[in-house]
């Protein structure tokens, strides 16, 4: 099924495609539509309840926007009517993507106030030092033994269970997964207490990604966060990436404040839709 996502005549612009396409529980819910071995969309629902989905058709003028939305409308409602609950069906979408905004507004979406923002800057560009501070070390995660650990970390430092171990798995058995790119942070007694996973674009080896990053709450305003970027940064430039990205919530206001302090910019937003399932 991936192979075949692939023959889409564009790139898919869906947040951590290749991961998500290794997990038993996504492809389970990943429905394509084509005729024969030509693929004319696909779309899921993760555990989150988004709809991601993408086309290599016009929106406005074919009808399997509508297709798409009207199968994940039902898969929301047997979602709810397994757990009881009433949760609405989102999307997230381009700022600059005028026919899926239109599409999605057509079938019953409506724009919500947060947005996913992508920030960047170039490393020809100096990359100011910012060290660890005293007693503090960082290195490349060590591979699986490190997988529960890392994802403890993670709920830590964003304050939800969302991350699995499942996931985590499938992170590192993604092909751009690089484990020398994996950097993170142990406090003075052994604590791992900082993040960040950072890779190469598949398609463009001269841009890179420096997120997710994450701080535990208890070593939080000591500079661990620009520490572990920092270093992300400079091991990038050595691979030969000359840009790098990151992205982050409207609504983390310390991440937004981190990637300014580090030189980023921010250069494009994304918008979420949600669609009531009754």
């Amino acid at each position: 099924m991936r192979e075949l996502i692939k023959k889409l005549p564009h790139k898919s612009g869906i947040p951590d495609f290749e991961e998500l396409m290794l997990l038993e529980s996504i492809r389970a819910v990943t429905r394509l539509w084509r005729q024969g071995e030509t693929l004319h969309g696909f779309a899921f629902v993760d555990e989150f309840n988004n709809l991601w989905f993408e086309t290599d058709r016009v929106y406005q003028t074919d009808p399997i926007g509508g297709k798409i939305v009207a199968w994940g409308v039902q898969c929301m409602e047997k979602r709810n009517a397994a757990t009881g609950r009433a949760d609405a069906l989102d999307c997230l979408c381009r700022g600059d993507d005028l026919q899926r905004m239109a599409m999605l507004e057509r079938n019953g979406f409506v724009r919500q106030n947060v947005r996913t923002l992508r920030y960047a800057r170039s490393l020809d560009e100096t990359i100011a030092a910012h060290p660890l501070p005293p007693g503090f070390s960082i290195r490349p995660v060590e591979g699986e033994v490190e997988v529960e650990s890392l994802v403890a970390l993670h709920r830590a430092a964003f304050g939800t269970d969302n991350l699995t171990v499942e996931r985590r798995r499938a992170i590192m058995l993604a092909p751009q997964y690089d484990p020398a790119l994996d950097f993170v942070i142990a406090a003075p007694g052994g604590d791992r207490c900082a993040f960040c996973i950072c890779a190469i674009d598949v398609e463009n080896e001269r841009v890179g990604y420096t997120d997710p990053i994450g701080v535990d709450p208890r070593y939080q305003n000591i500079g661990l966060g620009k520490a572990v970027v920092n270093a992300g940064m400079q091991a990038l430039k050595l691979r030969g990436v000359t840009r790098v990205e990151l992205g982050t919530s409207s609504d983390n206001t310390a991440m937004q404040r981190l990637a300014e302090t580090l030189g980023f910019v921010l250069i494009s937003e994304s918008l979420w839709f949600s669609k009531s399932v009754d």
